[in-house]
This record gives C-alpha cells, structure tokens and sequence, in this order.
C-alpha cells in the first residue's frame, strides 16, 4: 500500500543562512608567485630536454633531426616563456599599483592619486 508523503506549508524552523562572500586570502599573493615560478621552471626542463636532444643527435650520423629543427623549437620556447612572463607580469602589476593606491588611500585619507 502506498503511503502519500504529508507536506508542511509552514517555513523551516531554521533560517536559511545567507551565502558569505569568502575572506579575503591573504596567501594569494604568494600563490601567485609560486605558480609563476613553477611556470618558469617547467619551461627550463623543457629547454633543457631540447638541449638533451641536441646534444645526444649530434654524436649520431646520419642525425635524427633536420640541421635546426631543434634550434627553432629552442627559440620558439624562450619567446613563448618571455612573452608569457611579459604579460602575466605586466598584469601583476597592474594589480599592485591598484592594491597600492588603495591602501595608500585607507592609510592616509588625505592622500590624493597621481593622475
């Protein structure tokens, strides 16, 4: 026999919390370095793989690799690593210069921003 489920029209006798904004993380900073870091070194295992392979084909005739196939590669590598450093860095920054005026201004309310 089935059995019909009774509904309450009442509310809960809890409130439902609100949803909190989460703390600020004072870590974050730090963080984001650190990522920034690993970033750079996983792009010099990789350059130092390409230097291993470089070095390993040249003691073999005929080579493995076209004359400068590996060379491109090598370069392409160094500028996707300086272009990604320029941005993420230039983005860093920016972020600072907001977080400095800002806490610049909370510390001395009189202080006005360079235009």
């Amino acid at each position: 026999m089935a059995v019909s489920k009774a509904t309450s029209s009442h509310p809960p006798a809890q409130p439902k919390a609100k949803p909190q904004r989460p703390g600020p993380n004072h870590q974050l900073k730090a963080e984001l370095f650190e990522s920034l870091r690993h970033l750079n070194r996983g792009y010099g295992v990789a350059l130092s793989s390409l230097h291993r392979l470089e070095a390993k084909d040249r003691r073999h005739k005929p080579r493995v690799f076209p004359a400068g196939f590996l060379a491109s590669y090598r370069n392409r590598t160094e500028a996707l690593r300086a272009q990604a450093n320029l941005d993420l860095l230039r983005c860093l920054a920016g972020r600072e210069e907001q977080e400095a005026e800002r806490f610049g201004l909370l510390a001395n309310p009189k202080h006005k921003p360079r235009s």
